[in-house]
């Protein structure tokens, strides 16, 4: 038994790149170094740079091969030679690899400007590879220049760094320089996937996607998770497995969470918070995955179209686009700095809990924020109770859970839909809709069933929303499915579900008036209910301007005008 497992090896040791087509993600690097090779044109010193685990050290063993080859110096070692065979084992007498973190003292650099000049031992030149270089010494540095300066011949050196910044410009203005980058999502889940392969495991698509996010572009870090999730799953890894190793919250509660926040659910961002601890998440990581969730959709709203801005599948990014249509570019921004500040705390608080959950609060009520825009909040909620109405037209925040104030009839109507109200303070009856943007959110394997009409809560309801929405598209209601695309279920009480739309947005809600009945029958076959629908206009940030208007029809929206107006169809092969 001890023999088997003395025989182990970490599989990011066992499939370590040997040639350079076996370089993933770096194929700016690797075709500059094999042309430099094939031209005859090799420098004597590199600076490899880039994040942990991206190869630079691998690529560095590689570039000994080249020039140590039998059969070379050659860009296409042939790996079963004898010098490119003890490169590989870490036996060749010519390829040093230097360990800047332990052995970066000046004693250390002046041996290795000694021991250069010499001629080398078995091979046809020396490489030095100086692993963790910028943890060298100042004086070290010095005695390396020289080398540099005037390298002996038959001798090249390989600087590999994740910190080049701290790197001397002498020495970097002396060596070629390459960024290594890190490693895309959809790369490092193919990679993992043939691993998985080879050794005989069972690696669904998801678990390995969720890894490679996770290792944040390392092909080490990867593969050591992927070892780590073997040995807890066996031969058969699932996406569950590799959530309950790295303890990450599901990508729907993360949605859910900004949902919340979205329509102000104080209540729900509590249970939320409650539910992730019980369940064991470490609360510095959880806030680095809450944070990098409102991160994506800061940039997505930034920029939807640009599917290249974040590494992430068509299926997230569409997801997340629908999601940040709820919020403003000022409300993602503020709740991220607030986010950013709790992570920073979280380093030497006593109460983890409480500084999450406080940022979370403030990032979900506007008034609970101390900054001067929480401040004009207060103000603005103060005016309305008092019934001091401001020159332009203003929409009521949605409650949520904190409905126990009284409701002010001060949001924007649908004229046709629309009754005066018979006393005052008593709501308008009208009937809205829903939005494709919680759906896209609950989207994926593993989406639980519609929950049954008796324990129907406005949390379950976002939870399988993506039902709903998947049932308008198959009953080609698409004018609605097109428009219910920034709406999220606010509240619910048994009779009457409110959704709440995005300050700017009565264009959506106006739309979608129109088809109330086709919706709420849609509600019924999925919910076993068919409540009353109230569409609410979320209050806008305060001293930011929010222009409500009708924006260009989405292609989708298009389509779905002209079949039902027209009765047009779109004939194959039309663009």
């Amino acid at each position: 038994m001890a023999d088997e497992l003395s025989q182990q090896v970490a599989l990011y040791r066992k499939y370590r790149p040997q040639s350079p087509d076996e370089v993933i993600g770096q194929e700016h690097v690797v075709r500059a170094l094999v042309g430099a090779v094939r031209e005859g044109r090799l420098s004597h010193a590199f600076l490899f740079c880039g994040p942990r685990g991206t190869g630079k050290t691998s690529t560095a063993r590689i570039l000994a091969k080249m020039v140590n080859c039998e059969h070379g110096p050659t860009a296409e070692p042939c790996g079963i030679c004898e010098q490119c065979l003890r490169i590989r084992d870490g036996s060749h007498l010519d390829v040093v690899e230097i360990d800047a973190a332990s052995h970066g003292g000046v004693d250390d650099a002046r041996e290795l400007r000694e021991r250069a000049p010499t001629a080398p031992a078995m091979g046809r030149e020396k490489v030095y590879i100086i692993d963790e270089a910028q943890r060298l010494s100042r004086e070290a540095f010095d005695a390396l220049l020289k080398v540099l300066e005037e390298p002996p011949p038959g001798v090249r050196f390989v600087l590999a760094t994740t910190e080049p910044h701290k790197m001397p410009a002498t020495i970097v203005g002396r060596t070629q320089r390459f960024d290594f980058r890190r490693i895309g999502t959809e790369v490092l889940a193919d990679l993992l996937q043939r691993i998985a392969k080879e050794e005989g495991i069972a690696l669904t698509r998801e678990a390995a996607e969720l890894m490679a996010r996770h290792s944040e572009g390392s092909a080490r870090d990867a593969e050591s998770l992927l070892d780590q999730s073997a040995v807890l799953g066996g031969a058969d890894i699932t996406e569950a497995i590799v959530q309950s190793l790295i303890g990450a919250p599901e990508e729907d509660v993360q949605g859910e969470l900004a949902d919340a926040v979205a329509v102000q659910d104080t209540k729900a961002v509590f249970e939320i918070v409650d539910r992730l601890v019980q369940s064991g998440q470490d609360l510095r990581h959880l806030t680095g995955q809450i944070l990098g969730h409102f991160r994506d959709l800061m940039l997505v709203r930034s920029a939807p179209e640009e599917q290249a801005v974040l590494d992430v599948t068509p299926e997230r990014h569409s997801r997340l686009a629908a999601q940040a249509a709820k919020f403003t570019m000022t409300e993602l921004s503020r709740i991220v700095s607030l986010l950013l500040v709790a992570q920073t705390d979280l380093r030497w608080t006593t109460s983890p809990r409480l500084t999450v959950e406080l940022a979370l609060v403030r990032g979900t009520i506007p008034e609970a924020d101390e900054t001067p825009a929480g401040l004009a909040a207060r103000i603005e909620r103060l005016e309305r109770l008092a019934g001091v109405e401001d020159s332009r037209v203003r929409s009521p925040k949605v409650e949520g859970a904190r409905s126990a104030e009284p409701s002010v009839p001060l949001r924007e109507t649908v004229d046709h839909l629309a009754a005066p109200a018979s006393s005052p303070g008593e709501p308008v009856d009208r009937t809205v809709d829903v939005d494709r943007a919680q759906a896209n959110i609950d989207s994926g394997p593993g989406q639980p069933h519609a929950p049954r009409a008796s324990s129907l809560d406005v949390a379950a309801i976002r939870r399988s929303w993506q039902q709903l929405l998947d049932r308008l598209q198959d009953q080609k209601k698409m004018i609605l499915y097109a428009n219910l695309s920034s709406a999220t279920p606010a509240s619910y009480d048994g009779t009457t579900l409110e959704l709440a739309f995005p300050p700017g947005r009565k264009w959506a809600v106006d739309k979608v008036q129109k088809k109330e009945e086709e919706l709420r029958q849609v509600f019924s076959d999925v919910f076993g209910v068919a409540p009353r629908l109230l569409c609410v206009l979320r209050d806008e940030v305060p001293g930011v301007m929010v222009i409500d208007e009708d924006p260009p029809a989405t292609p989708t929206e298009a389509v779905a005008r002209l079949k039902e107006e027209f009765g047009a169809e779109i004939e194959e092969g039309s663009p």
